[in-house]
């Protein structure tokens, strides 16, 4: 049995030193690089202020003799991951037996989450092989005390507290598993009450000082993007999943491909609830409920993800109770559940070769840095401390830029004097860390440059490289203004925005917005950025989320707490010099996409309340030949469908020497005159197509006849004589047109035969930009909405009217509810914002009758 777990062993450290140097040192192993290099004892042990110090100890004496390399560094982890294989025979064995303990060391050696936490420099392996000692010494309280137990105990207890603050967990899992202890058994001697007692007395009086000193006051490791398990089903499937599969990432990205290893996976539980297990492996199976509880628990109460991480240290315990089961089958049985646990580890062992599942690629991004950056450059990156991982590599790569680290929960004002003033600015942005969740500095390092930032990506982080930019601090406009939700409950309100300087048109605006919350939410809230030509198309927009500056969004934020968006917002390219709208849209994902209602005394468009005017003076624009010679875009594009009097939005984007254009059809054509600016150039065009035109093709062509695209017109005969109707009106519309009339069919109604309302519009003199979509609606007394039906006015845009037309609009009613008397009413409203057209009384709906 020796040779066999010798072979384990030579087996299992062949398989974790197989590319152990390969991956890039990640975030948490750049702490533990940074702890191996400290000059003493005391230095590693000050390291990291936001864990336990043995593990950077033991890892700093591991580094003075064998070095720091990626493989020296998690050598340490190796060796720490190898032991867990003698350590779980001997629990197996002293269970129930040496075939126990021999099939538990086998499913220890497969376990694909011990093989990864050997391949990183971190404390989890060490933490396995800490609860595998406690393990041991209270399995042999439980039956035959000895002093050697009791020490071994007391030590494996204290020196979990002093690995890892999941530490906490493994002293209430011994104390818990002890109570139960005692409660079963209705007596307290084994372990002894007045030892058990006395030793966690003593646990507790030398981890005391720590606890005071350290735990109470930990700093915030990250603001990483987290969310706590939620208990169900699904929770225990990923748990069960996590315990044999690794890197953790496999398990949420590949989760489809492994739902057949639930089955599998299931056969030794299904055995174990089948079979009678001698009691010593019950205890060690409610061991591991108690420490998997525990562990959950902890992390449902601080707001952490769970990772598979956190489980490594609880995986030698699960498989040497199913070591133990299968050592129950007959023999010719037992190896259908030991392959059930060596396929997940052959599947996670090779697609953790995959750098999609690996570790974040430091490395990669410091060799960029190396490539690409001078002396005169600066690297910022965001941490609570440093980022260690990339200081690790900075000299081995010789990077000569200079690195400068922002402190996470930092604003505005605290980060400006530490960015550069000259030379180019690299951003590094690591996926997991939820530091500027604003964009606030990606805002401000854009500000005024005339090209977008260049983007490098390896696994895990991003880097943006902004040219030449001079970081200011944005000046702020005070605004006051109130926005409220569908109820017309006041929510926020806006109190500054960025100034809004002059800028040449091809450069970065980055324009910041402050708001106070005036009432909960719980949804988050984010400011979009709209802006608006001179024809009053859109022709750009921005999101960006409100958060504070430690990155709280508003659904965790109460009344009178204030945060920040930092929208940055660029013209698209070749965007002429003049003046430009902006306007605010402040809205939520849930339910209110379309935005927030803004106060009635401020100028607004629907719901985008109007910032002021982008004065573009210049518009400097570098060629770029991944655009085409000439783009078309909108309305008008191949195989576009138009009508007769259609007013038609279109854009052309000239990446040569802008020339006239024609528009035409069968018996009619435009001509479109070329902008007067050099190239590269857009030109917006808001063209009618004739009333008179011809059904058949048309095409855009350029100044030699060449077509660049075509598009077909359906010419719709228009109504010049007013329609048949029964009730007469005349009601206005500004800027629409008029209702002059309508008819409704007769009763009964039914839901099989709703009524049907037949309105008469007459378009007006002025050119509409909108469509408008026409509402009818029947209201009950108690404003209750019983039938309706919403869509365009005759099918037809409004921006397609031609004025004095006639547009027959025939509505059949919906019932949301059992047909009943009502009141009829019609309006109009921008289906983009759900904005209603007022009336001159300024109602906004004609009440047609009962």
């Amino acid at each position: 049995m020796r040779t066999r777990l010798v072979i384990l062993i030579l087996l299992a450290a062949a398989i974790r030193l197989l590319g152990l140097q390969t991956q890039s040192l990640w975030f948490d192993e750049g702490w533990s690089a940074f702890a191996a290099v400290q000059p003493n004892l005391i230095a590693a042990f000050n390291a990291d202020l936001t864990n336990p110090p043995l593990y950077y100890v033991l890892l700093n004496v591991h580094a003075h003799l064998l070095g720091d390399s990626e493989f020296s560094l998690r050598l340490f982890s190796l060796l720490n991951s190898l032991l867990t294989i003698p350590l779980s025979y001997q629990l197996g064995k002293r269970i129930a037996g040496e075939s126990e303990g021999w099939y538990a060391a086998l499913l220890v050696t497969l376990s694909a989450q011990l093989w990864w936490a050997a391949q990183e420099a971190r404390m989890y392996t060490l933490l396995a092989v800490l609860i595998l000692i406690a393990a041991l010494a209270w399995q042999r309280l439980l039956t035959r005390p000895t002093r050697t137990a009791w020490l071994a105990l007391i030590v494996a207890e204290l020196l979990l507290l002093y690995a890892h603050n999941t530490g906490v967990v493994a002293a209430l899992w011994l104390n818990v598993v002890t109570l139960i202890a005692w409660l079963v058994r209705r007596r307290a001697d084994r372990p002894h009450w007045r030892g058990w007692i006395s030793s966690q007395v003593l646990v507790g009086l030398i981890w005391l000082p720590y606890f005071v000193l350290r735990f109470l006051n930990l700093s915030e490791a990250n603001a990483a993007v987290t969310s706590a398990p939620h208990i169900g089903f699904a929770l225990i499937f990923e748990l069960w999943l996590a315990f044999l599969i690794a890197p953790y990432s496999i398990l949420r990205s590949e989760i489809i491909g492994f739902m057949f290893l639930v089955y599998i996976s299931l056969i030794p539980v299904m055995i174990a609830a089948l079979l009678v297990i001698r009691r010593h492996a019950a205890w060690l199976g409610l061991h591991v409920l108690v420490l998997t509880l525990g562990l959950v628990a902890a992390l449902i109460v601080l707001g952490n993800d769970l990772h598979g991480r956190y489980l490594v240290m609880i995986v030698p315990l699960l498989f040497t109770v199913c070591g133990v089961v299968i050592a129950q089958l007959p023999k010719r049985w037992r190896v259908i559940p030991v392959i059930a646990f060596g396929i997940p580890f052959a599947l996670s062992w090779q697609l953790g070769q995959d750098p999609l599942y690996g570790h974040d690629d430091a490395r990669g991004m410091v060799q960029y840095y190396a490539d690409h950056l001078t002396a005169d450059d600066t690297v910022l990156a965001w941490s609570y401390a440093d980022r260690y991982e990339l200081a690790y590599y900075w000299d081995r790569l010789s990077v000569q830029a200079r690195r400068v680290t922002l402190p996470e929960g930092a604003d505005l004002d605290q980060v400006l004097p530490l960015l550069p003033t000259s030379g180019d600015v690299a951003l590094n942005m690591w996926y997991t860390q939820r530091a500027d969740y604003r964009g606030m500095l990606d805002c401000v390092l854009q500000h005024g440059t005339l090209t977008p930032p260049e983007q490098f990506t390896t696994y895990g982080m991003t880097n943006n490289l902004y040219r030449s930019s001079v970081p200011l601090a944005p000046d702020f406009a005070p605004l006051n203004a109130v926005f409220t939700d569908n109820a017309g409950t006041p929510l926020v309100r806006v109190d500054a925005v960025g100034a809004i300087p002059a800028l040449d048109a091809g450069a970065a605006l980055c324009l910041p917005v402050q708001i106070t919350l005036l009432a909960p939410t719980a949804a988050e809230l984010k400011a979009k950025l709209i802006v608006q030509n001179d024809f009053g198309m859109e022709i750009a927009r921005a999101d960006a989320p409100f958060a504070t500056a430690n990155q709280r969004t508003s659904e965790s934020l109460a009344p009178g707490d204030s945060l920040s968006a930092y929208p940055v917002i660029r013209l698209p390219y070749g965007a002429p010099a003049g003046t430009y709208r902006l306007y605010l849209r402040v809205y939520n994902e849930a339910s209110n996409l379309s935005g927030l209602t803004p106060p009635a005394d401020q100028p607004a468009s629907g719901r985008d309340l109007l910032l002021g005017v982008w004065d573009a003076p210049t518009a400097t624009w570098t060629y770029n030949d991944a655009w085409s010679d000439i783009v078309v875009e909108g309305d008008l594009h191949n195989n576009a469908m138009v009508t007769n009097g259609d007013l038609i939005r279109f854009s052309v984007q000239w990446n040569i020497p802008p020339q006239t254009l024609t528009l035409r059809g069968e018996n009619w054509s435009i001509q479109l005159a070329p902008p007067a600016a050099r190239y590269p150039t857009l030109a917006w065009h808001l063209v009618r197509i004739p009333i008179d035109a011809n059904s058949g093709p048309g095409e855009l062509t350029n100044f030699r006849g060449e077509r660049l695209l075509s598009f077909t017109l359906e010419a719709e005969t228009r109504v010049t004589e007013p329609p048949d109707y029964t009730v007469p009106l005349h009601v206005e519309f500004p800027g629409v047109g008029a209702l002059i009339g309508y008819k409704v069919s007769a009763p009964p109604y039914t839901r099989d035969t709703p009524p049907q309302v037949t309105l008469i519009w007459q378009a007006g003199a002025d050119e509409i930009s909108t469509d408008y979509t026409v509402f009818a609606q029947l209201i009950s007394a108690e404003g209750m909405v019983i039938a309706q039906s919403d869509h365009y006015p005759g099918e037809r845009p409004t921006s397609g009217w031609v004025a004095g037309e006639f547009v027959i609009d025939v509505h059949t009613l919906t019932y949301n509810v059992e047909p009943q008397p009502g009141t009829l009413y019609v309006g109009l409203y921008d289906a983009s914002t759900n904005t209603r057209v007022r009336l001159a009384d300024g109602s906004d709906a004609v009440r047609l009758g009962e």
